[in-house]
């Protein structure tokens, strides 16, 4: 019976770790089991058009390796202005010289957290199965025209306010 009890945990575990649900995803580990070892990459950076309009989401990318470095990428979905420094930063990956094989990587933009005064460096992960995440801190708006915060709009007047209802300090009363 102990036995019997023993073997059924244990293959209830292995059919966990084939198969994992994570944040409504379903992962198939079992997919990939020789993910290749990066050795070298250039630090991806939140995209600063994307970041400046809000754009969140997931890039998939197919990565073909050829002795070691990145030979050929196919974009298969994702908002082309995450897409774009997506490939830029997949051509800096370097791997083993012997590695010879293609694999998908996912690219995952949030941005998240509290808003900050200044830009801020987003922080990277890069997961053991190559998909990496990139979050970026919001930042505060601030008024085009001077700098300002900004504040509820108003009708615009003929004066000095401007855009927010704010005096612009640059200009004269």
């Amino acid at each position: 019976m102990k036995g019997r009890v023993m073997k059924m945990c244990g293959l209830t575990m292995m059919c966990l770790l084939l198969t994992m649900t994570v944040a409504g995803q379903t992962v198939q580990l079992a997919a990939e089991p020789n993910i290749p070892r990066l050795l070298e990459a250039r630090l991806p950076l939140y995209p600063a058009v994307a970041e400046a309009a809000h754009i969140t989401g997931k890039v998939v990318v197919e990565v073909t390796v050829a002795g070691g470095k990145v030979a050929n990428t196919t974009v298969k979905s994702g908002n082309h202005y995450l897409a774009f420094p997506t490939v830029e930063t997949l051509k800096t990956w370097r791997f083993d010289a012997t590695v010879n094989r293609t694999f998908t990587v996912t690219y995952t933009y949030e941005i998240a957290g509290e808003p900050t005064d200044d830009p801020t460096n987003p922080k990277v992960e890069i997961l053991p199965s190559l998909d990496v995440k990139v979050t970026a801190r919001p930042v505060k708006p601030t008024c085009s025209d001077c700098g300002a915060p900004p504040m509820k709009l108003l009708p615009h007047s003929a004066g000095a306010n401007h855009e927010s209802d704010h005096v612009d300090p640059q200009k004269p009363q």
